[in-house]
C-alpha cells in the first residue's frame, strides 16, 4: 500500500512539474506598433502601451530601480512569449489578460532597446539578435499583460498605465 501511495505522489509531483514546464513552452510573438514606454517615479516599474493597433499594455516590475527613467514614444517591435492556457473544464468561461512569460523585448525602430528578463526565464531573443538590436538586458521580477476583452465582446479593458505603477513584486 505504501509503495502504491508513493507512486501516486511521485506521479503527481512529476505531472505538476511537467505541467509547469509545458506552460513555459511556446514560440515568441512579435508585433510592431506605435508605443509609449515609460517608468514610474520610483523607476521600479515600466509600462509599454500601444497607441494604436494592435492594442496592448504590458507592465513590468523591475528587480532594482533603473539608473534613469525610460521615456520613449514611437514605433517599436515588441517580442513576448504567451503562455499556453491552463486546462479549463468544459463550459467554464475564463476572462482576463493573456498570460505571458516574464520576458519582453522592446526594440525601437531607430535605436537601442530593452530586454526585460526575469531570473530563470528564457529570453525572447537570442543573444546575437539582442546584441544586433542594441537591446540592454534589464532584470525584471515579472512581466504582465494587463489588457483584455470580455468573452462576450465589448471594449478592451486594462489599458490604463497607472495600473502598472502599483507594484506586484
Amino acid at each position: 500500500m505504501t509503495r502504491c501511495v508513493s507512486g501516486v505522489v511521485v506521479a503527481g509531483v512529476l505531472a505538476m512539474t511537467l505541467g509547469v514546464g509545458a506552460r513555459q513552452a511556446g514560440e515568441p510573438k512579435s508585433v510592431t506598433a506605435s508605443v509609449t514606454v515609460t517608468t514610474s517615479d520610483s523607476r521600479r516599474n515600466v509600462a509599454v502601451l500601444s497607441k494604436g493597433e494592435p492594442p496592448f499594455l504590458f507592465c513590468i516590475d523591475l528587480a532594482t530601480a533603473l539608473p534613469a527613467k525610460i521615456a520613449y514614444e514611437g514605433k517599436a517591435r515588441i517580442v513576448y512569449r504567451p503562455l499556453p492556457p491552463m486546462d479549463v473544464p468544459a463550459g467554464v468561461k475564463v476572462e482576463g489578460p493573456e498570460d505571458v512569460a516574464s520576458a519582453l523585448a522592446v526594440l525601437p525602430a531607430g535605436g537601442k532597446g530593452w530586454l526585460f528578463l526575469a531570473e530563470r526565464e528564457t529570453p525572447v531573443l537570442s543573444g546575437r539578435d539582442a546584441a544586433a538590436a542594441g537591446a540592454a538586458t534589464v532584470p525584471a521580477l515579472v512581466v504582465r499583460r494587463v489588457d483584455w476583452v470580455a468573452a462576450d465582446g465589448g471594449p478592451r479593458r486594462g489599458m490604463d498605465i497607472e495600473s502598472c505603477f502599483v507594484s506586484g513584486g
